[in-house]
């Protein structure tokens, strides 16, 4: 199945609808998640969690033609990594510890094709209220079109830091890859979030949430050794 995964494919196509949830977690928590060649951001021992829930729309490979796209809803526990000594400087990566949809079709691609831990997962949405459910666990969280007006320090840094992230590492038979993200803009704004809950952690703390409100036309560049 391997083989599949070590297929160099670009993917084109449209972000809409984004939610940046972020929260972090005990360190411990995480560590089982990670291959030891990745590592873990450290703050003040915890980790921290950007979670994506996006409507990926008019997808498909570079190769293909325009009419053969595909959609679906991805939600993901986006972990930031350390890789400043990468990126002269600047921290930008991220490791998919869980990702979800409710497309069985795309689950069974996703594994085929990535290393991205695609599961199949009951997503339910009412109002500003999205529910995440596989199996035991869940997540759900209230979130509102209303710009947040906080102006403390904290908020600042954290648009910065996910602001920042354009790239996703894996392991491969033990080496580690990077598939970068390539997009014209990133306009995150910070909203208010009524509540956020979880099962997935016990140690999980909110500590804000963005949303995109424009469409983001993107590409997916294949994965590389690094």
């Amino acid at each position: 199945m391997n083989i599949l995964k070590r297929i160099p494919i670009k993917y084109h196509g449209e972000l809409h609808d984004i939610r940046l949830i972020n929260f972090t977690v005990d360190i411990d928590e995480v560590k089982e998640l990670v291959p030891h060649q990745i590592r873990i951001r450290d703050f003040d021992g915890r980790a921290m969690i950007s979670m994506v829930d996006v409507k990926l729309k008019n997808m498909r490979p570079a190769f293909a033609p325009k009419f053969c796209t595909f959609s679906y809803r991805h939600i993901a526990f986006r972990l930031l990594v350390e890789d400043e000594h990468l990126n002269a400087g600047s921290n930008k990566g991220i490791f998919f510890c869980k990702a979800f949809t409710n497309n069985p079709i795309m689950v069974i691609g996703g594994k085929a094709l990535t290393e991205y831990r695609l599961e199949n997962a009951r997503i339910m949405e009412n109002g500003d209220t999205v529910k995440v459910n596989n199996g035991k666990h869940k997540v759900e969280y209230t979130l509102s079109n209303k710009l947040c007006e906080s102006t403390f320090f904290e908020n600042q840094e954290l648009r910065k830091m996910i602001g920042a992230i354009d790239r996703a590492y894996s392991t491969l038979d033990n080496n580690v890859r990077v598939t970068q993200i390539q997009r014209e803009k990133w306009p995150i704004q910070q909203v208010e979030c009524s509540s956020f809950s979880t099962n997935f952690f016990k140690s999980a703390k909110f500590i804000g949430a963005f949303r995109v409100f424009e469409t983001i036309y993107y590409q997916w560049l294949p994965p590389k050794s690094i």
